[in-house]
């Protein structure tokens, strides 16, 4: 009996994505035993915070760098460190903002509502600037900025939106006004460089969420220049127990209810080093398009989906998109009898996940299926469909 069905739940087939609400990702042996062992043992937790900082700014070629437990706690860190820096005297009134410089500038068409709220937890207050249609130039980012301009905040678009102001262009902006940039670049770590293209482009602060390399769905990261990953590490759960000064409560930091054990930080740092190391097109690429082909093979003659048209992701057939290798099928229904037909792949044990897109789409992805589980997909559309 695995733990799951002992608590009266079902495992789930997961093609959708490395959803924070499945639990991120599939850890692998090497991270799960070095989890393990800094379970057995002790250790200073700035100290391993600091040296982890520096393995990962070894890698991403960043000035520096700190683990979170996730991207947006990783924002929520860099929006405070450019509000109220080391001072520990305005560390301790946010989110009260009060004297300090508190505005995030962002563009109307480039918000992530629920992640760019991260800049106001510790106090930042939203200056919206540009068209959600007509969308956004540097100049009008130049001239939304004030002396109460604390950051830019720029979220890496998922797919190609012409009418964002281009990161360069913004960073070249915020530097001429001495304002430092605050980048959401959680997912974008495949290709690998898009570990390092952020900082080499100027960018002050760049997040990442852990489990886009392969780490624990509770840890992410920060990379970036010097003063203000140390000013990250500060208002940081470790900073308000201990800092560099070893005076608990000395930095009041608002980030103290953001904690990391030991065994997510070395998990992390095993994951990202073998992430990088890692020969992706024969891993994970090539079994994940043989996984599609397989499943395409068997769905194709369901008498059942006779009217769907079935597409790859990405259309070409081959490399990988967003975290994603997948079968997109796109149904002659409304979007109502297609979540109707999501939520029926789910009544069964194993439940299948499957991800809705647009209105009458959803996609098979198969990057985090594990070995099985494309037949029990199979298997479910041939019950529904056959």
């Amino acid at each position: 009996m695995s733990v799951y069905s002992e608590l009266g739940l079902r495992r789930v087939v997961n093609a959708t994505f490395p959803l924070t609400r499945l639990g991120g990702t599939i850890l692998s042996d090497e991270v799960l035993e070095a989890m393990a062992e800094a379970n057995r043992g002790y250790c200073s937790l700035w100290d391993l915070e600091e040296r982890a900082g520096e393995v990962i700014s070894e890698i991403t070629g960043a000035e520096a760098a700190w683990i979170t437990p996730g991207a947006f706690a990783g924002l929520v860190l860099s929006a405070a460190a450019c509000i109220a820096g080391k001072d520990p005297e305005k560390m301790k009134k946010l989110p009260n903002t009060e004297g300090m410089k508190d505005e995030i500038v962002i563009q109307r068409c480039n918000r992530f509502l629920i992640y760019d709220r991260s800049m106001e937890v510790p106090g930042g207050k939203l200056v919206q600037v540009g068209d959600e249609r007509s969308g956004c130039t540097p100049d009008l980012i130049e001239a939304a900025i004030t002396d109460k301009t604390a950051a830019i905040h720029y979220a890496i678009p998922l797919w190609p939106k012409p009418e964002v102001a281009p990161l360069e262009d913004v960073v070249k902006v915020a530097h001429a006004h001495g304002v430092p940039v605050i980048v959401d670049a959680a997912g974008q770590t495949h290709p690998i460089e898009g570990l390092s293209k952020y900082t080499e482009m100027g960018c002050d602060l760049v997040c990442y969420g852990g489990k886009y390399v392969g780490g624990p769905n509770s840890t992410g990261f920060v990379i970036g220049r010097k003063d203000l990953v140390e000013a990250v590490a500060l208002h940081s759960f470790i900073g308000a127990e201990s800092g560099p000064l070893e005076r608990p409560g000395y930095w009041r930091s608002i980030g103290r209810g953001y904690k990391l054990d030991r065994q997510e930080i070395v998990g992390l740092l095993v994951a990202l080093r073998r992430w990088v190391e890692l020969d992706h097109e024969r891993v994970r690429i090539q079994p994940a398009w043989e996984k599609v082909r397989r499943i395409e093979s068997h769905l194709r003659g369901l008498q059942g989906l006779s009217d769907v048209r079935f597409d790859y992701v990405p259309r070409s057939g081959e490399g990988c998109g967003y975290h994603v290798i997948g079968l997109e099928m796109s149904f002659n229904r409304t979007a109502a009898d297609v979540k109707t037909i999501t939520k029926r792949l789910r009544e069964d044990d194993p439940e299948v996940w499957v991800r809705q897109r647009g209105g009458n789409s959803f996609i098979i992805n198969t990057l985090y299926l594990m070995p099985g589980d494309e037949q029990i997909i199979v298997e479910r559309f041939a019950k529904y469909f056959g």
